[in-house]
């Protein structure tokens, strides 16, 4: 499968430097065979093991209809819909909304009709394997934590625009529904740090499969602050937890050797140590981006809440504090209330100053913007409200200071990943709107802003204009419509603008 072109690394990031996340269970148990091909008679696994001092079990099966069990690529895009889900804020249905095209260019592969045809293929695949987990699955939060049982499918529901029994293309929508396990425990940020581009940057999907494995076993969740600079097990476990259906220690290295040694290469390793014979045959892989003990290791991911204060400017200590502070629904009002201000036209100096002092005003100071009153920033980071003069509808700003400032916010806006702009947008709406759109909607306007048919931050300043005007029934109406068409590139331009 051809991967998209990247710009090589020499060497993966340290620890301290990592700011992405990977589900835990999911990678140490290994339940993806790390094998790029499989015959398609390979449909079930069964394997035991001691778990904290109790016995657990591992099982899947999956048809031959669908290729066997979960191998392979289908790694990459577990890892590309894992992380797309905790992006967009980990909702409690589980679902992620993408298009076909936004989750192959995640999982690190070329445009290209042969690598929708495998998408398609992965994704049946992943809907219809079993995994059964006895007394393994790692659960904490929510009621309950320690090792227990779950049975599950990766995927619990796929729902397409494109009609089933045909190849997925640029355009399809997709909402795909992790299953409860899987969502629960990203929910509950059983998680572990990951080098996404380092991983997708990666040429074999053997090599990239054992990435995986190798990064969930170097962090250990009692002392994350100090990952592993060494990993010692048996060959025959390896096996085991690698899914690999070849026995033998020497044929096991050799077909590990390409990895090992790409890993290496990459500096991901610095060394691979193959020693012992037959059942006492041992690996023993040496990291060389361990980091040291006096990096800052960010163990937990964001909220979405803290990353939109992080993306407008604020120091990340500062936004964790203030939703501390005043809650998630409070900030949430205030940083509307903020939007709505700024895309009105209001004149700012310091975008993250008036962002902090709106959120943590008490007295009023900030009202609600209203047209033709406007506003003039002062050193003292105040609002002064003045009566428009006669015959002026809209306030006259500089218009070089305007034009900076919006300039400043579109281009933060340009410089996120179209997966990160969709999100953002969405979650300016919901704040905005109240949810009076529904789910649904906000679902397709998610997925037309990845697949480049709506231009999210025109739509958000549609969405501000509408509020600053007292006119969001009919924005809200206007957004039901177009995500009723089929967002095609030729009408969903026609949200009706404000006057």
């Amino acid at each position: 499968m051809a991967r998209r072109p990247t710009k090589s690394k020499e060497m993966p990031r340290g620890a301290g430097e990592l700011t992405q996340f990977d589900e835990t269970n999911l990678s140490r148990l290994g339940l993806i065979s790390i094998q790029e091909r499989i015959p398609d008679t390979y449909t079930t696994w069964v394997t035991t093991f001691d778990v904290n001092g109790h016995d657990g079990e591992l099982s899947c099966f999956s048809p031959s209809e669908v290729g066997g069990v979960p191998h392979g690529l289908d790694g990459d895009f577990v890892t590309a819909l894992n992380a797309m889900y905790l992006e967009q804020g980990a909702p409690p249905d589980g679902y992620v909304h993408t298009t076909a095209y936004a989750l192959i260019q995640r999982a690190g592969f070329e445009d290209s009709g042969q690598n929708y045809e495998r998408l398609q293929v992965a994704l049946k695949r992943l809907r219809a394997a079993q995994f059964k987990i006895a007394q393994a699955w790692r659960r904490r939060g929510e009621g309950a934590t320690g090792w227990v049982s779950v049975e599950f499918s990766y995927i619990s529901q796929i729902r397409q625009s494109t009609p089933e029994g045909r190849t997925l293309t640029r355009g399809t929508t997709l909402s795909l529904q992790l299953a409860d396990p899987v969502a629960e425990s990203i929910r509950n940020r059983y998680l572990h740090p990951l080098d996404l581009d380092f991983l997708t940057s990666l040429r074999r999907p053997l090599a990239r499969a054992l990435y995986r494995l190798l990064n969930s076993r170097r962090y250990n969740e009692h002392e994350p602050l100090h990952p592993a600079q060494e990993f010692s097990v048996l060959v025959s476990d390896w096996a085991r937890d690698c899914k690999l259906t070849e026995t033998v220690p020497a044929r096991i290295r050799r077909n590990l050797l390409e990895a090992h040694e790409e890993l290496i290469t990459r500096r991901f390793l610095t060394a691979v140590v193959f020693e012992g014979r037959g059942k006492a045959a041992r690996f023993t892989y040496l990291f060389g981006d361990a980091g040291s003990p006096e990096q800052e290791v960010a163990v937990m991911p964001d909220s979405p809440l803290v990353m939109t204060l992080v993306k407008n400017q604020v120091a990340r200590n500062v936004a964790v504090k203030l939703v501390k502070d005043f809650g998630e629904e409070h900030v949430e009002r205030r940083l509307a209330k903020f939007e709505a201000l700024v895309n009105g036209g209001y004149q700012v100096r310091q975008r993250a100053a008036l962002l902090v002092d709106v959120i943590k005003d008490q007295d009023g100071k900030y009202p609600e913007p209203v047209v033709g009153l406007p506003v003039t920033m002062h050193t003292d980071s105040e609002i002064q409200v003045t009566p428009a003069p006669r015959r002026t509808r809209v306030a006259t700003l500089n218009d070089g200071e305007q034009q900076e400032q919006e300039a400043e916010a579109e281009a933060a806006y340009r410089a996120l990943p179209i997966a990160e702009q969709a999100a953002v947008v969405v979650s300016g709406l919901k704040m905005l709107m109240r949810n009076a759109a529904g789910d649904g909607v906000l679902a397709r306007i998610q997925a037309a802003i990845i697949a480049g048919h709506i231009d999210g931050r025109d739509l958000m300043k549609q969405a501000s204009r509408a509020a600053s005007e007292l006119k969001m029934q009919s924005f809200v109406e206007d957004l039901r419509q177009l995500a009723g068409r089929d967002l095609q590139a030729s009408v969903v331009r026609t949200v009706r603008r404000q006057p």
